[in-house]
């Protein structure tokens, strides 16, 4: 009897202490890390996986995002505007955007590029031959990121994988860095592969730039050559059109290599060993955490790419085609259908 009245003194007792005491004060909220995202051609899978790791790893943040559409006229508007309303942290996309706001390695102007704002460049090619940094390991300015690119000795042993290949034609942007990065790196290593390059350039226009219609013009040039299989590099304008290239090169015959993800999942071109847009904006948002959760110096994080790359083979288009991946490749291909189409354009 003296522990019933005993348990039913506290159930009657503990509601009248919870009213009289003073309410806990909660912790307040964390206020969000401000970023500024500065896109070239819209969103994409990158941004995607950027803004995704700061969701599952409940990091507060709110994104600012600007978009060029493929016009850097607007770039410098999106620095005056970062220069005054100084968000915590910049996210730039692809290697015209980040040349524009950092400028290069050695050559940067307070006056004009963002000097005192941490910066974190997505799919970037080739970071030092495009002359943003001179070391990966640690950039010594307000940058770091993380680039996309496939080693292109991997790539070429990816094709040389798939089919024994002695002619490849290579369709590219002479106004893009990218491609002529590429296209010297190609220059470069084709005789380890006994490979013959067959480069055509894209003709431009007054403004330097190219238009679609010279993709139609290179491509009856490249094609009357007679390459075994066309390559597209990781080239904004070329990436945004592949579609056109690769209905020229299959009415011909001709399998298209692409070096980055979307032309085969979009465009149909046959296949590719490369990095996944959204595990590479996975790797940004890494390295934009380490600057503002664990206050690292952003001049002293390495630039890196991602440890494993994906070998993509379009079946449909191998099915078109008529050439089909060996059993020894089947084992660790990725082999997929337009109805896997995902935005990973540059």
């Amino acid at each position: 009897m003296r522990l019933f009245t005993l348990l039913l003194m506290c159930c009657l007792i503990r509601p009248v202490a919870a009213s009289s005491a003073q309410a806990p004060v909660p912790a307040p909220a964390a206020k969000p890390y401000r970023i500024m995202m500065l896109l070239y051609r819209g969103q994409t899978d990158a941004e995607k996986g950027f803004m995704d790791y700061f969701k599952r790893r409940h990091i507060p943040a709110e994104f600012i995002i600007r978009d060029a559409q493929a016009d850097a006229g607007k770039i410098a508007e999106f620095i005056a505007e970062a220069k005054q309303s100084k968000p915590d942290l910049i996210y730039t996309f692809g290697t015209t955007m980040t040349a524009a706001v950092v400028g290069l390695a050695g050559e940067a102007d307070p006056a004009r590029n963002i000097t005192d704002i941490p910066v974190v460049f997505n799919i970037v090619a080739d970071p030092i031959g495009a002359k943003l940094v001179k070391n990966l390991k640690a950039s010594g300015r307000n940058l770091t990121g993380a680039s996309h690119m496939v080693p292109l000795g991997a790539q070429l042993q990816a094709l040389e994988a798939m089919r024994s290949t002695q002619t490849l034609g290579v369709i590219y942007n002479p106004n893009e860095k990218n491609s002529v990065l590429a296209v010297r790196e190609l220059e470069k290593i084709a005789p380890t592969f006994s490979l013959v390059l067959q480069l055509v350039p894209l003709k431009v226009d007054g403004s330097n730039q190219p238009a679609v219609d010279a993709i139609g013009v290179a491509m009856r040039e490249l094609l009357a050559r007679k390459p075994q299989v066309i390559y597209v590099p990781s080239d904004s304008f070329l990436i945004k059109n592949a579609g056109v290239v690769v209905r020229a090169a299959h009415n011909a015959g001709v399998p298209v290599f692409a070096a980055t993800e979307a032309p085969i999942r979009q465009d149909g071109a046959l296949l590719g060993l490369v990095s996944t847009y959204a595990n590479v904006g996975e790797l940004a948002a890494y390295k934009a955490e380490q600057i503002l959760s664990k206050k690292a110096s952003v001049a002293q994080i390495p630039i890196e790419s991602l440890n494993r790359f994906t070998y993509l083979i379009n079946m449909k288009s191998a099915k078109s085609l008529g050439v089909y991946p060996p059993l020894a490749v089947l084992k660790f291909a990725e082999l997929i259908t337009p109805v896997d189409a995902i935005d990973a354009r540059e």
